[in-house]
């Protein structure tokens, strides 16, 4: 039921899915939907939830790791980059887009797994970072709020607004992501880190 809802959410919106339509296309029953979910809301909402955790969840173990921070953050940020213009990723954004204020009990568990989420995950890392002298990230929650802009804002906006956003091809998502990545780490890298990053990549970060 999940998986069909899914998929109708994709093809028609919130508005356009009916139970009628989930039923028919998973076989389930009315009284099984009714008894695990609640109804439509129910239903989309627990869709969302698990969509958007498997989404941030694999985000997230790409912040567990032992690699150097500018090797991880370039990780991290290229799954991002190449997950949300996905197919599946750019069609959820644009009902979000056009029919989340209608939602918004949805919209904010959406948030509350998903973007939020992964805000948090990053804080949690460049605190970590910090503590161990890579970084100097004196407020995570904002410089993780920063980094993820930098690395999709501009195309979540032309997800957003466009009705056939243009595809961006793997060669343009790694030169935007090593931009972000230098970028940020050019204000936010630790001395002694900044210096090691100037012996392995010819001086990409000013001394």
């Amino acid at each position: 039921m999940m998986d069909a809802a899914w998929q109708l959410l994709l093809e028609k919106g919130f508005s356009g899915v009916t139970l009628n339509d989930v039923i028919a296309r998973s076989g389930g029953s009315r009284t099984t939907l009714y008894e695990a979910f609640g109804g439509k809301d129910g239903l989309l909402a627990a869709v969302m939830t698990e969509q958007c955790s498997e989404f941030s969840e694999e985000l997230h173990i790409s912040l567990e790791s032992d690699l150097p921070p500018r090797d991880t953050l370039m990780r991290f940020a290229k799954k991002l980059a190449t997950e949300i213009l996905t197919e599946e990723a750019i069609r959820f954004t644009q009902i979000l887009f056009t029919e989340g204020q209608h939602f918004r009990p949805m919209i904010d568990n959406f948030i509350a797994h998903g973007p939020q989420s992964t805000r948090t995950r990053l804080a949690r890392y460049l605190r970590r970072q910090t503590e161990a002298g890579f970084l100097a990230v004196e407020d995570p929650d904002c410089s993780a709020e920063m980094f993820i802009s930098m690395v999709v804002g501009g195309w979540q906006e032309q997800m957003e607004k466009v009705h056939n956003p243009r595809s961006h091809s793997t060669k343009q998502i790694d030169q935007r992501v090593r931009t972000a990545v230098d970028i940020f780490l050019s204000g936010m890298a630790s001395i002694n880190y900044r210096e090691t990053l100037g012996q392995t990549r010819d001086g990409f970060l000013p001394t």
